[in-house]
């Protein structure tokens, strides 16, 4: 029986650029909440107060529990469980280290627990983030160091291109070998930066330690190389179809794509599965060489 299902939310759960998870996804994960022995939400490079607009105020109990940050937070049933921020003198290293070598055109970026206007570019002045709004359009503030605060998430942002961000991120390895760096999705030239061994994988065994399950009793959804942690350390893993190559050839389970609701029906079927202690019945058709894909009562 699956006690745990965490998803991916930007082009797992929900189209990436659509801004908020559909109403089906909400009452899924809701669903899957309200099964007997079973917790479900986020599995996520976003912020837990990114979650509010992903989900809407009114669906706050789809995040009480999940792993946030690619890892570097963990909550469960609303209370921070564990939380790590890179280290601040690296990252003041790494902001210089970018200047000398991208110069303006990249910048870390860093957002503050409360997802306010307290983000801020790195490195750059405000001259010079005006002449980058496609880069840097979420960004309204600059800084020549990384201010007071706390800053979990911290990214490289660029309008470089994506192939200008590989060779950064081959440079950047062996420079910093305190940090990993993780691209959030196939196209994007953002990089996410993390504590070195911190990835999803350790937040949800973080998750699973305090739950006291096993990974056999785990389903986690994903598209993408900072879901390629757990997609390869999770038995039950499951790739949604648009998910990339390397994804897709590591999950167990296969479903439909992100815009059609898949992980929805996922969830629901987990869900449904929990009331007899069964195998989700799109795990059961995958292993018995049919189409994953199942009718399911819709949550009233």
């Amino acid at each position: 029986m699956m006690r745990l299902a965490l998803s991916d939310l930007d082009n797992t759960l929900i189209p990436y650029g659509q801004g908020r998870a559909t109403d089906m996804a909400i009452a899924a994960v809701r669903a899957a909440n309200a099964a007997p022995g079973v917790l479900a939400g986020p599995i996520s490079g976003r912020t837990i107060a990114m979650m509010s607009w992903m989900f809407e105020e009114d669906a706050a109990d789809c995040f009480q529990t999940g792993v946030f940050v690619n890892g570097q937070v963990v909550r469960l049933r609303g209370d921070v469980i564990f939380q790590q921020a890179p280290s601040r003198d690296g990252l003041e290293r790494l902001t210089s280290y970018l200047r000398q070598r991208d110069g303006e055109r990249t910048a870390l970026t860093a957002y503050d627990n409360d997802c306010g206007d307290n983000d801020v570019c790195v490195g750059i002045t405000d001259e010079e983030l005006a002449r980058h709004p496609k880069a840097f359009h979420a960004f309204h503030r600059t800084s020549a160091h990384l201010p007071s605060g706390t800053y979990v998430k911290t990214n490289i942002h660029s309008d470089h291109s994506r192939a200008h961000m590989e060779a950064l991120r081959a440079d950047l390895l062996p420079a910093f070998p305190e940090f990993d760096f993780v691209f959030p999705s196939p196209t994007s030239s953002t990089l996410d930066i993390l504590p070195k061994g911190v990835s999803k994988m350790s937040g949800l065994t973080v998750l699973m330690d305090r739950l006291g399950i096993g990974l056999d009793e785990v389903c986690v959804f994903g598209d993408s190389e900072n879901d390629l942690a757990i997609i390869e350390g999770v038995p039950n893993s499951v790739a949604v179809s648009n998910a990339t190559p390397e994804v897709a050839a590591a999950a167990r389970w296969h479903i439909g794509p992100v815009t059609e609701d898949a992980v929805a029906t996922a969830l629901l079927d987990i869900a449904q599965a929990a009331k007899t202690g069964a195998m989700p019945a799109f795990m059961r058709e995958e292993s018995e060489g049919r189409r994953p894909g199942v009718i399911l009562d819709q949550p009233r």
